[in-house]
């Protein structure tokens, strides 16, 4: 693809990029990564969110030069030892129908969870020996399933944590407070991202291990965000034009399930992607209020709207955002080739890693044109 000419925007307008969590999914953020930087888009700012915190610090962590090599190491480290071969096995294997060929990929979604669950993942975590089911031992960084310690050696070895802090994008991943409920973002440019920071950001419960930050505990902050869109709107500056490229994972729209791996595909679904959703109309109907407000506004004297404090708070709450939010979401995440969340096999990233890389490349076609 020729680079794009979103690259040589001009200085009053900003690209922003949202990344959603979604376990082995975030495969998809990262051909969506590599479809921009083989574009030379320039990102301003990236807020991510579980496994989209995880990509944006290996994206921005790293010198432009090595980022995709970067993610491709990260992904090929946490995918399910041998995959790929038993995979290419059993695609010698003839179908003899479309009924055949899905029950064979749901039979290797439940053959590689069934392996993360008992054994963990290379890279990434292991299971933990002695899990405090019911007694706990006071530390709220034991109460999990699997121990996280893989992955913080994973991002020590594949991120520059000191040029992440240096870099001229803002890069943003919320965590959820877990005593509060509350989410936390954590920025760059504010605080100084580290590895503490990306893990609290994934720490998904009861499966990973809340993670301390000055005192305080955090969990995964898909819990309190179904997308991490809110941070960069309410950072967006007014006066500056900001397009917001949102790679989500999730779908509300998809078959119906008549078995229990669909049941589960089904639930994650919706319950990731209504929160998502329900933002969304939030800020549509936000944006509907402004613009009845800045018209009743303008059927009152101008003189009194200038003197009244009342109507000047009005008027600054009646200026819409001026953002564009462009989807490049991953739809096709229920199709029948689907693959589950905690399917990290190889075939199943490389699919994924695929598609990323095609819808933005689309995204970015129909951006040029308009």
């Amino acid at each position: 693809m020729p680079p794009s000419t979103i690259a040589h925007k001009k200085p009053a307008h900003r690209i922003a990029l949202a990344l959603q969590g979604g376990g082995a999914f975030g495969a998809f953020q990262a051909g969506v990564l590599e479809a921009l930087h083989d574009a030379g888009v320039e990102i301003d700012a990236c807020s991510g969110s579980s496994i989209g915190a995880i990509n944006a610090a290996l994206y921005f962590g790293n010198e432009p030069s090595r980022r995709i090599e970067r993610l491709k190491t990260f992904w090929n480290s946490v995918s399910v030892p041998g995959s790929a071969l038993r995979e290419h096995a059993l695609q010698l294997w003839p179908p003899r129908g479309a009924l055949e060929h899905r029950t064979v990929r749901r039979m290797l979604a439940e053959a590689d969870q069934t392996y993360a669950l008992q054994f963990g993942l290379p890279g990434f975590f292991v299971r933990r020996v002695d899990i405090p089911w019911v007694a706990g031992t006071g530390n709220p960084g034991d109460a999990s399933v699997f121990d996280t310690q893989p992955l913080v050696r994973t991002l020590s070895n594949l991120c520059d944590f000191e040029l992440l802090n240096r870099s001229p994008v803002q890069v943003s991943v919320v965590a959820a407070n877990v005593a509060t409920g509350a989410a936390r973002y954590f920025v760059n440019h504010d605080d100084g991202l580290n590895g503490a920071m990306i893990m609290a950001s994934g720490a998904l419960p009861p499966w990973f291990p809340a993670v301390e930050i000055d005192g305080a505990w955090y969990w995964d902050g898909s819990l309190v965000t179904g997308a991490p869109v809110r941070h960069l709107l309410a950072s967006a500056s007014p006066g500056v034009s900001t397009t917001i490229l949102r790679a989500d994972l999730w779908s509300c729209d998809g078959p119906l399930a008549d078995n229990l791996v669909d049941v589960d595909i089904r639930l994650k679904n919706i319950q990731h992607a209504s929160r998502a959703a329900f933002f969304n109309e939030t800020r549509e109907e936000s944006q509907r209020l402004k613009s009845l407000l800045a018209y009743a506004l303008e059927c009152i004297d101008g003189e009194k709207r200038q003197s009244d404090p009342q109507l000047i708070n009005a008027a600054a709450l009646a200026q819409p955002d001026n953002v564009r939010i462009v989807p490049v979401d991953y739809e096709r995440s229920q199709c029948e080739a689907h693959f589950k969340d905690s399917q990290f096999g190889k075939t199943a990233i490389d699919e994924h890693w695929n598609n990323g890389r095609r819808v933005a490349e689309a995204a970015l076609s129909q951006m040029e044109s308009a």
